[in-house]
């Protein structure tokens, strides 16, 4: 294995290692003698394409490639470097080899992506170029650190995860935790996640909350740059690891951090399994979530090279893109349909009170989506809580003559 590539593999890993590490050799071969250089490289076993008549074929690589002038590519190969498929240039172009094209016909290359890349045995294994400063820490600590890592590796279990915190001045009645395992973390949020440090999102039966705790030469302690976990009816745009599916949704709670324009939101999903991701704040109010990638989900939750790319490149400007796509759905949407669905009923409590909307309901006299509307802009308000967006429209209703209107 060259020091420079960083794997994910399913089970077969001595018989995946062997075939990604033989391709990477005949690839790099070529790149070398045009100057460029090899990014990643996806193994697929049965990759399904559209418009190809045999409807699996075995043995199919996709990588991402970098010429001299530093443009990216996406190359499809059969069996081995010497029989590609098609590639796609910098500009988007598909070009399919005339040997394939009869075979291909009208390729839905995007649509067999999705399918490949989301059907559980197809994608059997990554390999991604480490960058200088992974390739550094392994070259370095790779003989020294091998007890330590050892440790680290193995996933703790809440109980180790309280001792060690007791160990360091902290009693949080740790129950439950899952390590983030997303290595690009710090470079959303450097203020709050330092590179040398590994993560975890644990609950805390002192706090009666999530937290966020570090583990730094194998011993945790509370990341005191987030604040614990606060229930929230504040909603997000969340963007999937591809960019292929963006929703508005109200996560569970959401964590402030040191930096007033990053939050991160905690969400808790089907089965009960608690994911997190890093929310963008943006100068609109408008809130921007990122998927990351925790212990249990292997390649999934991963956000894509493309994916960060933009991210990084674009900043501010593709989040406010991705947002405004979002509120032009919703605006055909309620267009077409004339009004909006809610999950919440009348006995259910609001966040962080002791007042149901029911009981809101009562004393304002006003329907229940008016009041979760209106509930809703007073919490986008800087430095609102709960209850005091409550007593604010309590207080604006009870100074107006209001006909109740309950439908």
């Amino acid at each position: 294995m060259e020091q420079n590539q960083k794997y994910t593999f399913g089970p077969e890993e001595k018989e995946i290692l062997e075939i990604l590490s033989s391709f990477e050799n005949e690839i790099n071969e070529r790149l070398q003698q045009s100057n460029g250089e090899l990014e990643s490289v996806r193994y697929y076993d049965n990759f399904s394409m559209q418009g190809v008549k045999q409807s699996e074929i075995s043995g199919v690589f996709l990588t991402q490639e970098k010429d001299k002038d530093g443009n990216i590519s996406y190359h499809l190969y059969y069996q081995d470097s010497s029989n590609e498929i098609l590639s796609i240039d910098k500009d988007g172009n598909m070009h399919i080899n005339p040997l394939w094209k009869e075979v291909i016909g009208e390729i839905d290359f995007e649509k067999s992506m999705e399918i490949n890349d989301r059907e559980l045995g197809r994608l059997k294994g990554i390999s991604e170029k480490m960058t200088p400063e992974e390739v550094e820490k392994a070259l370095k600590g790779e003989k020294k650190e091998d007890k330590q890592q050892d440790k680290e590796e193995k996933e703790p279990t809440p109980e180790e995860v309280e001792q060690s915190l007791q160990e360091q001045g902290q009693d949080l009645g740790i129950s439950s935790i899952r390590m983030i395992k997303d290595k690009h973390l710090s470079e959303r949020m450097p203020q709050a996640f330092d590179k040398s440090a590994e993560y975890g999102l644990a609950y805390s039966n002192k706090l009666n909350s999530y937290v966020i705790v570090d583990r730094v030469n194998g011993e945790f302690q509370l990341n005191e740059n987030i604040e614990p976990a606060q229930t929230t009816m504040k909603r997000v745009i969340s963007i999937d690891e591809k960019g292929e599916r963006i929703e508005e949704k109200v996560p569970y709670a959401l964590m402030k951090t040191n930096d007033s324009s990053k939050e991160v939101a905690v969400t808790i999903g089907q089965y009960g399994y608690v994911d997190i991701e890093t929310v963008d704040r943006l100068p609109c109010n408008e809130r921007v979530a990122r998927q990351v990638g925790v212990e249990g989900e292997g390649v999934q939750g991963q956000e894509s090279y493309d994916m960060r790319e933009a991210f990084a490149t674009k900043g501010k400007e593709y989040s406010h893109q991705l947002a405004h796509q979002v509120e032009e759905v919703q605006k055909a949407q309620q267009e077409s349909t004339g009004e909006k669905d809610y999950d919440i009923t009348e006995d259910d409590y609001i966040p962080n009170t002791q007042k149901t909307w029911g009981e809101l309901m009562d004393d304002t006299g006003e329907s229940l989506p008016k009041l979760i509307e209106r509930y809703n802009r007073e919490m986008q308000k800087e430095g609102v809580e709960s209850e005091k967006a409550v007593q604010t429209i309590e207080e604006d209703y009870g100074n107006v003559s209001h006909e109740h209107n309950r439908k």
